[in-house]
């Protein structure tokens, strides 16, 4: 069985007034980080870590976006005033950058109750995952998908 050990550096900051985000940081339920994000778009929190991958197997890199609760959202006159949210600024995977791959990632937000039912009471259909998405404002999941040789799945979905 061939393996190979990957390098992830991943860029978050955070967007906040009162508290910062936290999150876990996962490979296929394997924890490779955790902590609150104190980073700024300019100066974002650097995470680093390396993760051994079997050549054929199928692995989902995961940021388990935590720390927010309702006191974390202000509303005046209907429009979001003050909010925490966690941005992804860059993932790197090897030493490459995958750039728009970013995109690929599935937020899976996890709502909160009370919130969620007025907006069903509204006529609101929430979506349960969402893609093209960088920046988490709910507490939730991010998920990429690729497989090993990454190499391989990175020249499959580049173009």
């Amino acid at each position: 069985m061939a393996t190979e050990k990957l390098k992830f550096r991943i860029e978050l900051f955070a967007i906040a007034w009162d508290k910062n985000p936290t999150c876990e940081i996962y490979i296929n339920k394997k924890s490779h980080w955790a902590g609150e994000i104190t980073g700024t778009e300019k100066a974002p929190t650097v995470i680093e870590f390396i993760h051994e991958c079997i050549e054929g197997d199928n692995y989902d890199l995961t940021i388990d976006r935590k720390g927010k609760d309702k006191r974390q959202t202000v509303v005046e006159n209907g429009k979001i005033v003050k909010d925490q949210m966690l941005q992804i600024k860059s993932i790197e995977i090897d030493e490459i950058d995958i750039g728009s791959l970013v995109y690929e990632g599935v937020y899976t937000p996890s709502y909160p109750g009370s919130w969620a039912h007025q907006q069903k009471q509204a006529g609101n259909e929430l979506p349960t995952t969402l893609k093209n998405v960088t920046q988490m404002g709910h507490n939730g999941t991010w998920t990429l998908s690729f497989t090993s040789p990454f190499y391989m799945w990175l020249l499959e979905n580049l173009y």
